[in-house]
């Protein structure tokens, strides 16, 4: 490594591990000579149905454009969502993906030194942007059953924590925060603490229990980050949006970068959100693919942790690597997790189509009995 480089580099830049995502479908092409068709990738939580056919004719429109830089605010975008949502446009912000959205919250709030609290294990993103902003982290354990415990967040809460982070859902577990914890802990929460709600999946939730935080965002500091990579099928696009008062929006807004969004990423969007009929038929999908996987993985004695999202985290044999790594030999991409509490005995399995699904069970059978 150049020492010089290094000595340049701000030290809490130099605590992060890059973010590795999922292998994509052309690098395992690329490595094991599987034709491209024949792969079936369930690493990513991506939504696994064809393009929305609204959303192709959309960016089959504005092709003719993309030499022009977009419409930098997103306007139009931001009024369907206004619409959508039943919020004031001004209290929505745009982001290349809800990742984006929780970089600009921490970017606007975080002093160097303060503390951020989330969720272990859970999306590994925090710990990234934490560093990024030289933010003092805390990370709160979930339950042995991968729960949420407020009451643990409430506990560590000192002069000094700035932001909480909620993943709700919860990537990589898939539990979620229930109505009466989210109520009984905003009760109790300090006026100056900023709540960040990652909600990237709600829109696969079935339980009605669910803690939904957006009736919070008068009267509390909250950040709800939503994206339509998930359940809209727009993943390669990277298109999010955030929802807060007003007061959050206009400083957030000052330091997003301009044209941070595509123009075809935008008019994408806007055809996701008219196109109800593909929303359901992909939470049916999931919907159906879940109990399907649920069963059939039961039958081979691996047991899955109870999810409202697109994905199972799976419990292996203390063998979850080797498992993966066959899988993958096979064409089949998924996800082991190398996180503490996870390594060695869990997979996170993406819900695929019915044909991916009963292939990834059919592959299981044979290794699991090899």
């Amino acid at each position: 490594m150049d020492k010089i480089i290094e000595s340049a580099v701000r030290e809490s830049i130099k605590k992060i591990s890059p973010y590795v995502p999922g292998k994509p479908i052309e690098e395992l092409q690329r490595d094991s000579g599987i034709e491209a068709s024949k792969i079936i990738k369930l690493a990513s939580n991506e939504n696994p149905l064809e393009i929305s056919p609204k959303v192709k004719d959309a960016i089959i429109r504005y092709i003719d454009n993309i030499s022009r830089y977009p419409e930098g605010s997103g306007y139009y975008l931001k009024n369907k969502l206004s619409e959508y949502l039943d919020v004031a446009p001004e209290k929505i912000i745009l982001g290349s993906g809800s990742s984006e959205i929780i970089s600009m919250a921490m970017e606007t709030f975080l002093n160097p030194g303060e503390e951020v609290l989330f969720p272990a294990p859970s999306f590994l993103i925090y710990k990234i942007l934490a560093h990024k902003t030289d933010a003092k982290i805390v990370e709160i354990p979930l339950n042995d059953d991968f729960s949420y415990d407020l009451n643990r967040f409430y506990s560590k809460i000192t002069d000094n924590t700035k932001i909480i982070i909620l993943c709700n859902p919860n990537n990589p577990s898939g539990t979620i925060i229930y109505k009466e914890q989210l109520e009984e802990f905003f009760k109790k929460l300090p006026e100056n603490i900023i709540v960040i709600c990652d909600e990237a999946y709600i829109e696969y939730v079935e339980d009605k229990n669910f803690g939904h935080s957006f009736p919070y965002i008068e009267e509390k500091n909250i950040l709800i980050a939503r994206t339509f990579s998930k359940i809209y099928g727009l993943a390669g696009l990277r298109m999010g949006y955030g929802i807060a008062k007003k007061g959050i929006i206009d400083f957030m807004e000052r330091i997003r970068p301009p044209f941070n969004t595509t123009g075809i990423g935008q008019e994408a969007a806007i055809a996701a959100l008219e196109d109800t009929e593909y929303r359901t038929k992909s939470y049916e999908n999931n919907i159906n693919g879940k109990k399907y996987l649920y069963s059939e993985l039961k039958n081979l004695g691996i047991y899955c942790i109870p999810t409202e999202t697109n994905f199972i985290l799976c419990k292996f044999q203390n063998n979850a690597s080797n498992i993966a790594k066959e899988l993958e030999k096979r064409g089949i991409i998924v996800r082991y997790m190398k996180t503490p509490k996870l390594e060695k005995e869990y997979i996170r399995i993406t819900i695929g189509t019915e044909k991916e699904n009963l292939i990834l069970i059919e592959n299981l059978k044979e290794i699991l009995n090899h």
